[in-house]
């Protein structure tokens, strides 16, 4: 009979409370968070990879330019430095735009590309500081200022470092100024 009287709930352990919940694994919001900050950081990468790689052509042009010696009296050693200036352009233009629009012009369509290209000096005053890429190789006497040529030179490159090059070949090809001799 002592047994009956015995309460129960007596022989029942106390309450156990789960354990405090821990660090690991984190919540869905925080997967969600670190995935889209792995992407953006991707993108970053992505992003200042490729401007790095367009900017590259214009420092390798303007390291080239730099080096080159455009104070000189002689007419021929002048020539020579003016047919170098213009294959330097040349295959600056090449590498950075595209091959289809660039590699045909010559004589005033040449001239009228880098005119058009231009967003450091105005249209007239580039037309007036290039168009001895165009007619002094050729002239029997080389006359042409070449350290202002090469300060032009200069500015024109440092323009396109703020420009966009286009993706799209079609949308260059239209970009490409009309008219002029093919001289």
């Amino acid at each position: 009979m002592k047994q009956m009287m015995q309460n129960p709930l007596a022989q029942l352990k106390d309450i156990h409370l789960p354990p405090e919940p821990g660090w690991w694994p984190p919540a869905f919001g925080w997967w969600l968070l670190a995935a889209l900050l792995l992407a953006l950081i991707c993108f970053a990468l992505i992003r200042y990879s490729r401007h790095r790689a367009r900017l590259r052509p214009i420092k390798l042009a303007l390291k080239e330019l730099q080096e080159m010696n455009l104070d000189v009296d002689d007419p021929e050693e002048r020539r020579r430095l003016l047919q170098q200036l213009s294959g330097l352009m040349r295959r600056f233009s090449l590498s950075f735009f595209p091959e289809e629009s660039v590699a045909e012009l010559c004589g005033q369509e040449w001239l009228n590309f880098i005119c058009a290209k231009s967003s450091k000096i105005s249209a007239k005053e580039t037309e007036k500081a290039f168009s001895p890429l165009i007619q002094d190789p050729y002239a029997p006497v080389c006359n042409a200022d070449l350290s202002a040529l090469g300060k032009s030179l200069e500015m024109w490159f440092d323009g396109l470092k703020k420009k966009k090059r286009s993706k799209n070949t079609l949308s260059r090809k239209a970009e490409r100024p009309k008219g002029g001799s093919n001289s």
